[in-house]
């Protein structure tokens, strides 16, 4: 993406206020053109003391109405300075905040369970310096950068017009300056990605040492750890430098320039003068518009600077922004009525790449409405892949989900998603407290529909027990919190939302043999009346399943009742044998 076309994103994620935006570019072209009157009147009322030297009493007369007009000019530009810098900071502070809550508003619909989807740390990082970018060349664009450009536009013309000699220089000038600001910024465009990149690396390594704490002090890898983020800080450093080098350089020429301008400027028209093709008043006017065109000059190599060092920053934040979420609605999309459960695999197939092995292979599978089904087989079978599409966390590239006898697709996504309860094999909790977490299931839950929740999940007496109760925060990811507290919350909290369709992905996973028992009789009592998907590795919790599918490599290998599987003497009855057997040998 050009430097042109970034900078046309940038104004595009303006949104509702470019109207405010074109307004702010008419005041900087009114300001300019005010700014470039002043050294203009300057010359002239030079002229007018010099012609006056012959005859004073003519003075006054001809220099007040120049020195009134020169006030008036003064006093607008004073206020239009004022007004541009108040509006544009609002602007900028204001529409800052909009497109964070944008994108984080997209980040959270893209396609977590994808493969390819970018680490936490990273999306934070470009959340964060992505707008602070925008913010800071929108306030920039609006209160220098764009008055500078104008400046250099509509001098010339002018220029030219008063003395064509005078102007070439200045045009000349100002070709050695646009030439210089372009050359540098070739130079460090490539040299300002790769610093972002490390930058992003280091956004990643520190959010994924916070977030294993634990790990990190019981495994004593705090100075590995350390080292890592010192390794990754001086490469930042290393690839930093040698952009800041080309940019101290262009500096140190722009500030010699405004010198060397003058200088040139002065010895050109005295030369003129000499001439008699200058008055001494168009000496002044011309050395008025060298200083600040070069002025107006910096602060252009200033923007292709600041545009150098957030390029990078951008490019990441509108790839991030330009990601296709993993589903969308349809045209058309419409919200489903109740649900009463009935499922429908047809010829489903998905891969996470395309060029990637099938994650799920012409799945065929009817699930009634009520069932309790269980998904087993080994790793990589297909499981985890098929409950995600049957939540519409992606999309199948082949066939038709259908729930009710319609597919799937044809719904709207929140609302589809209304009417399914989901426990995670992770448990998946805020660093909020025990009712805010549990209302993520229903919003509008009363403390009794928390509380018999909790009771049906065999939460309430450790959520009793806690300092503050159900006020208690749990720390990140709940942390407070051990791994069956934490799993028998997630229970509670899809009891809470009283779903058609439950999805259990190892769900009593990390509780103990005398919790998990007492769990799996609550939730056989909560399946009553709901389909239900169980993935389970613990092959003697899904015996009572009404189906048992086993999958291997994408595709549905058998089906049948758990003792119905057994007789046939297939993969499912040597799965349970293995286990079985290392169950026995653990315990013998």
């Amino acid at each position: 993406m050009s430097y042109l076309a970034l900078y046309w994103q940038v104004f595009q994620f303006l949104g509702r206020e470019r109207r405010t935006a074109y307004v702010l570019l008419i005041a900087n072209v009114l300001l300019v053109m005010a700014l470039l009157a002043e050294p203009i009147l300057f010359g002239r009322v030079i002229d007018v003391l010099t012609q006056a030297s012959a005859d004073p009493s003519n003075l006054w007369p001809n220099v007040m109405p120049l020195l009134l007009l020169w006030v008036a000019i003064g006093l607008f530009s004073i206020i239009c300075a004022a007004l541009i810098a108040l509006f544009s900071d609002r602007m900028a502070h204001q529409q800052r905040h909009v497109v964070l809550r944008d994108y984080f508003e997209h980040v959270l619909a893209l396609p977590a369970h994808h493969r390819s989807t970018p680490h936490s740390g990273r999306l934070m990082k470009v959340m964060l310096q992505g707008t602070d970018a925008l913010w800071a060349l929108w306030l920039g664009f609006f209160r220098d950068y764009f008055a500078a450009l104008v400046a250099v536009v509509i001098l010339m013309p002018v220029a030219f017009y008063l003395n064509a000699a005078m102007a070439s220089l200045l045009l000349l000038l100002c070709l050695l300056f646009g030439f210089l600001a372009h050359w540098v910024l070739r130079k460090t465009d490539r040299l300002q990605r790769a610093v972002e990149g490390h930058f992003s690396d280091m956004a990643e390594h520190v959010a994924d040492s916070l977030g294993n704490v634990a790990l990190i002090q019981s495994f004593t890898r705090i100075s590995d750890e350390v080292n890592r983020l010192r390794t990754l800080s001086e490469r930042v450093v290393s690839a930093q430098f040698p952009a800041l080098s080309w940019w101290a350089l262009v500096n140190i020429l722009s500030r010699s320039a405004t010198t060397l301008t003058v200088l040139s400027m002065l010895v050109l028209g005295l030369w003129l003068f000499g001439q008699q093709k200058i008055t001494i008043g168009e000496i002044v006017m011309f050395i008025g518009f060298s200083g600040l065109i070069i002025g107006r000059l910096e602060q252009s190599v200033a923007m292709a600077n600041r545009l150098s060092l957030e390029a990078p920053k951008l490019r990441e934040f509108i790839e991030v922004m330009q990601a296709r979420p993993g589903v969308a609605d349809r045209p058309g999309a419409c919200e489903p009525d109740r649900i009463v459960g009935r499922i429908e695999f047809r010829q489903v197939s998905y891969a996470y790449t395309p060029r990637a092995k099938a994650a799920i292979d012409d799945l065929n599978l009817v699930i009634e409405a009520g069932q309790t089904v269980a998904l087993v087989g080994p790793s990589g079978a297909g499981k985890s892949t098929t409950l995600a599409l049957l939540c519409r966390f992606f999309e199948p590239h082949r066939g038709q989900i259908l729930v009710d006898s319609m597919d799937i697709a044809n719904f709207k996504i929140d609302a589809y998603r209304r009417h399914i309860g989901v426990v995670f094999q992770e448990s998946l909790l805020f660093n909020r407290s025990v009712q805010d977490n549990l209302r993520v299931g229903k919003p509008d839950a009363s403390l009794a529909e928390l509380r018999q929740a909790a009771e049906q999940a065999l939460a309430l007496p450790f959520i009793e027990a806690l300092a503050h109760g159900f006020d208690t925060p749990i720390g990140e990811r709940g942390r407070h919190l051990s791994g069956g507290q934490r799993q028998r919350l997630e229970i509670a909290r899809v009891l809470l939302k009283n779903p058609p369709i439950l999805v259990l992905d190892e769900a009593t996973s990390a509780l103990d043999v005398q919790t998990e028992a007492l769990v799996q009789k609550a939730m056989r009592q909560v399946r009553q009346g709901r389909t239900t998907l169980v993935i389970a590795h613990r092959l003697s919790t899904i015996e009572q399943a009404d189906l048992v599918v086993y999958m291997d490599h994408g595709r549905v290998l058998e089906m049948g009742r758990f003792d119905e599987l057994i007789a046939k003497q297939g993969a499912f009855a040597n799965m349970v044998k293995s286990q079985f057997s290392q169950q026995e040998s653990g315990s013998g």
